[in-house]
């Protein structure tokens, strides 16, 4: 009898391992969009070997369960429309609703892609308010961090567009998604898949990362056997948790270091602006006088750091963000022994930046005050941040839990805004972001199915003189990526801000993607691209460049051409003078070169250029040498 009860109990549990309910990944749902014109994937878990039948619009397909429980089956291309019911029929049945057919697209990357509509993109209020297009849906990918490839996603629900769900969309696929609809008069749906602060490699798979010299260890020790995953997450989450209590806590305005009363004798005296950086939760303090009048004022702290609080004789100042200028009520300043304090957080990496040269300042009409100078400086009013691991940036692991559970969902092509975080290691990017595009298209099994990217837009400070930086190398890597097949790239040179990495300009990214995918995925003969560098011939102290993609012409934005350098045979580059010549041909001269052999074009942090195509698209920033990096 116990050997009969042992083997009952036996053949129960395989039965009940072997038997699983009907389902399917969790980015299929009600509301969702279809690939229009291409036969579509749906796939999911049954019971092993159980049949099944997906039925939409009247056709129905028939699959069975292999003995993994895995099945998956192709409906046939449908024309753009809807609504319909998609019906799993097995041992039990799915139903889904409002179902239509139109074009999908994955919209992919890091904090710029991310950026909502609500984060202070430009016009933003007025662009929710146009937004009731119950066509276009957009799904979020949970974010989500994984050690091992997941078969499904963590949550998620198909959305459409309207005043009341548009404020959290990607503002860039937002924007993009918008031309796709009332220029194809298709539906669109959006699957967003990004994460701020994110490199490439950790969107793409280990086995693909492994046949990469330049991430080969660091993949293995992701895959390293025996490490605790699990409990380095909770740890990590745990400090999250607290650094957001320091981060959002009100408790520091309970020290009174924002009022005239607080002794600071103890504290420490700095220059600012300071090259130096500070950590944790760094207070600062300046007595000054003031001279000017008492109508509203403007206080400028530069760039300094992610988070920041400033107060005035104990008041609070809205705003500054990023280091953009505040403005100061009326009434706020009086004639002596003003009090300017401001708390500082850098809620990325805990490294505080302080000030910068010649933007340290309160003006008015009358009067501009220099606040350089000392200033009371302190980091240890508040508790010390504990430490928080970026997980998400290690290899793969995005790949893992928000890529792979989605491959294969049919879409017409991917959107992609990525690169700051990867410009550090630029001379190994084209490779890596090459090999991830390659990896998608592997895993999606649609062929190189279009993939449009948007290059990294300037940002920092405006240098004097030419320079070679690692943001200069990375959108030529970026350029580099355009030999794949089916790609295209928006370029953004020329909307993005000096102090802020997250330019707020998203609508003309999204219509640059738009027109690279109309003309990469969709085929149409229109101008997509600015003019891109094609040729160049040099004779005496003159440099002749040929452009492709002029479209109606070559113009400059402004009197002159700016933007250009060219170097001699000592590869010191300086700025030369230029002259459109017909169509599609610059003339660059410089005083200081005699010889030319290079040309480089917009080749900065934050350039000052300003050569466009006749239909507004900027060129292409370009170098004509393989010089290394100075």
């Amino acid at each position: 009898m116990r050997k009969y009860f042992l083997l009952t109990t036996f053949i129960l549990q395989v039965s009940l391992l072997c038997s699983q309910d009907l389902r399917l990944p969790k980015v299929f749902g009600d509301h969702m969009i279809l690939q229009r014109e291409s036969p579509v994937r749906v796939w999911g878990w049954s019971s092993p070997g159980k049949e099944l039948s997906v039925t939409i619009d009247g056709q129905s397909v028939t699959t069975q369960a292999g003995e993994d429980g895995k099945w998956e089956c192709m409906l046939p291309a449908h024309s753009a429309g809807g609504p319909y019911e998609l019906i799993i029929s097995g041992d039990k049945k799915v139903q889904f609703e409002d179902v239509w057919f139109g074009d999908v697209w994955i919209a992919g990357g890091q904090s710029n892609m991310a950026w909502n509509l609500k984060s202070e993109v430009d016009n933003w209020q007025e662009e929710v308010v146009d937004s009731d297009y119950p066509q276009i849906r957009f799904f979020t990918v949970p974010n989500a961090i994984a050690f091992s490839p997941k078969e499904d996603i963590e949550g998620g629900s198909w959305l459409l567009a309207n005043p009341e769900n548009s404020p959290d969309f990607s503002a860039v696929a937002w924007f993009f998604a918008k031309h796709n609809h009332l220029e194809k008069d298709v539906p669109v749906g959006i699957i967003e898949s990004n994460w701020g602060g994110t490199p490439a490699e950790s969107w793409t798979s280990s086995e693909r990362l492994l046949e990469l010299n330049a991430y080969r260890d660091e993949t293995k020790k992701v895959l390293e056997p025996g490490i605790d995953w699990k409990s380095k997450l909770e740890e990590n989450e745990s400090n999250n948790q607290e650094r957001n209590r320091i981060f959002n806590s009100k408790e520091y305005l309970n020290t009174g270091v924002q009022r005239s009363n607080f002794d600071d004798s103890s504290w420490e005296t700095i220059q600012l602006p300071n090259a130096k950086d500070f950590e944790d939760v760094v207070w600062l303090r300046k007595l000054f006088d003031w001279k000017g009048s008492k109508k509203d004022a403007r206080l400028s702290l530069g760039r300094l750091t992610i988070n920041q609080t400033v107060f005035i004789n104990g008041k609070q100042i809205e705003g500054s963000l990023h280091g953009r200028i505040v403005e100061i009520p009326k009434g706020t300043l009086k004639k002596k022994n003003n009090l300017l304090t401001v708390r500082l957080i850098n809620t990325w990496n805990n490294i505080v930046t302080i000030g910068m040269d010649r933007e340290l300042w309160i003006e008015d009409n009358d009067q501009k005050l220099d606040l350089s100078g000392d200033w009371k400086f302190s980091n240890t009013v508040e508790p010390s941040i504990p430490e928080y691991i970026r997980y998400s940036q290690y290899p793969t692991v995005l790949f893992n839990g928000m890529i792979n559970p989605i491959a294969g969902y049919t879409i017409q092509g991917a959107i992609w805004y990525q690169g700051e975080s990867n410009a550090g290691r630029h001379d190994v990017y084209h490779e890596l972001f090459s090999t991830m595009i390659q990896d998608w298209r592997t895993r999606w099994r649609q062929g190189d199915f279009p993939f449009l990217f948007v290059q990294l837009a300037n940002y920092m400070a405006r240098l004097d003189e030419p320079s070679d930086p690692d943001w200069a190398r990375l959108r030529d890597a970026q350029t580099q990526t355009l030999g794949l097949k089916n790609t295209g790239m928006a370029v953004a040179i020329d909307i993005g801000n000096e102090v802020d990495i997250h330019p707020r300009n998203k609508q003309d990214v999204g219509k640059r993607l738009w027109l690279a995918a109309d003309k990469v995925a969709f085929g149409n003969d229109l101008v997509h691209s600015g003019p891109v560098y094609e040729s160049h011939q040099t004779k005496d102290a003159e440099v002749i460049v040929t452009f492709n993609e002029v479209g109606s012409g070559l113009k400059a934005a402004g009197p002159q051409i700016t933007g250009f350098a060219v170097a001699g045979k000592d590869r010191k580059y300086y700025w030369a003078e230029g002259e459109i010549i017909g169509e599609n041909k610059i003339s660059l001269t410089s005083n200081d070169v005699k010889e030319p052999v290079h040309v480089r074009y917009a080749w900065s942090n934050n350039p000052a250029c300003n050569l466009y195509n006749e239909e507004g698209l900027p060129a292409v920033p370009f170098r004509t040498d393989n010089w290394p990096q100075q």
